[in-house]
């Protein structure tokens, strides 16, 4: 919301070149892209964090005073960007996300989705009923059910995870991959670690505010979807973890024998496995940022969340470091391959499908190509700052 807020307005102050997503109105001339990008931000992230929005607030006035614009000039770039950010805002007023934590009945048996935390209830059951930004429903691009139990793909898929994932059987650059991937709470959380690697590609890249406005917002609709899908798909199937099934296994009821004492290197979230939602996060990010650059083969480095502190790496494409984010669910043991391997290419299709139906050319076909969350929006005001200051400096 955040993101999009900001692409409306920049787009509006510098010509509507592109597609408006929520904003109705005519290009308005003699703005300041950047003051209706504080704005936008700033706004927006006090009307989702209230509590705040003092400091908000304040953020914004001395971001606006370092512009040198004259109050008259402050006041109409406020305007527009105070509607554009009040018109989304209230769009999503009733999206479903705040009433998406619902009663869960826990199924029974082998194959069913237990409460991996003591019996407490597990998060959102009914978050793939939210509204997406873009795409037309949670279940557009539902998969199908995972494999039976008793299966070939079955098998092999549980002997895999319960190989590498236990919690001393992982190589340490398997386990090092599971760290630097987990992205757990109180961090940037996963599809904050994308829109950080898209925060930075604007950057590395050189991108103009609209341009770097634009590739937050499809960067961000893609992983706000991706969630919306994963989850709809989550408890639609309701499977259960890894360290359910390896546990209590039996021949008669896997094709397998558990192993009671097995336990995974990373802490099992407390929701259905299928499909894993970082596979899907991290190839509809990938996704974007290849209809965005126009490929996916380009070099750039990631660093881990300050938290987990692990040395930066580096990916010579998009899709590489999507599929070493999705696997190593794998190496923590909270996944298995059928979750890891649909969910990148169902993400890889939502990204996709962002980028062809969002924020395009005006008038043309549009292109195929809590303080955790705060950190995501800071990110792209933040980028304002960079470029003002590059400018500065140069």
């Amino acid at each position: 919301m955040v993101e999009i807020a900001m692409y409306d307005s920049v787009n509006a102050a510098t010509g509507l070149r592109y597609d408006a997503y929520s904003y109705a109105g005519p290009k308005v001339v003699g703005l300041s892209s950047d003051a209706v990008a504080y704005v936008a931000g700033y706004t927006m992230l006090a009307n989702l964090f209230p509590a705040e929005a003092a400091n908000l607030d304040a953020a914004m006035n001395a971001s606006l005073a370092s512009l040198g614009l004259s109050a008259g000039q402050i006041n109409r770039n406020t305007t527009l960007a105070n509607e554009i950010t009040g018109t989304l805002f209230a769009s999503r007023s009733a999206d479903g996300a705040s009433t998406a934590q619902t009663f869960y009945t826990f199924g029974s048996g082998p194959g069913a989705f237990q409460s991996v935390a003591g019996g407490a209830q597990p998060a959102l059951p009914s978050w793939g009923l939210v509204d997406p930004f873009v795409l037309a429903s949670g279940d557009q691009f539902r998969l199908g059910a995972p494999p039976a139990l008793g299966s070939a793909q079955w098998i092999a898929d549980y002997n895999q995870v319960r190989t590498i994932g236990c919690n001393t059987c992982g190589t340490a650059w398997q386990q090092e991959t599971a760290l630097f991937w987990a992205d757990n709470g109180g961090t940037l959380t996963p599809p904050g670690h994308w829109l950080a690697i898209a925060s930075d590609l604007s950057g590395s890249q050189g991108l103009g505010l609209m341009d770097e406005a634009r590739l937050m917002a499809m960067v961000g609709a893609s992983v706000a979807d991706a969630g919306i899908a994963a989850w709809d798909t989550k408890y639609t199937y309701d499977f259960w973890r890894p360290i359910t099934a390896i546990q209590n296994c039996t021949m008669a009821d896997c094709g397998v024998d558990g192993d009671p004492n097995w336990t995974p290197f990373l802490g099992t979230p407390n929701f259905p496995t299928y499909v894993s939602g970082h596979s899907t996060f991290s190839s509809a990010g990938a996704a974007a940022l290849g209809a965005f650059f126009g490929t996916d083969a380009m070099s750039f480095c990631v660093d881990s969340d300050s938290i987990v502190g692990l040395a930066t790496r580096c990916y010579d494409s998009f899709s590489s470091a999507a599929a070493e984010a999705g696997i190593s669910r794998i190496y923590g043991g909270i996944h298995y391959e059928f979750d890891d391997g649909p969910a990148l290419g169902m993400g890889d299709r939502i990204g996709n499908y962002v980028a062809g139906n969002a924020f395009g050319f005006q008038g043309m076909v549009p292109e195929p190509t809590n303080w955790a969350m705060m950190v995501a929006g800071f990110g792209m005001i933040g980028s304002v700052v960079r470029r003002r200051r590059t400018l500065t400096t140069a």
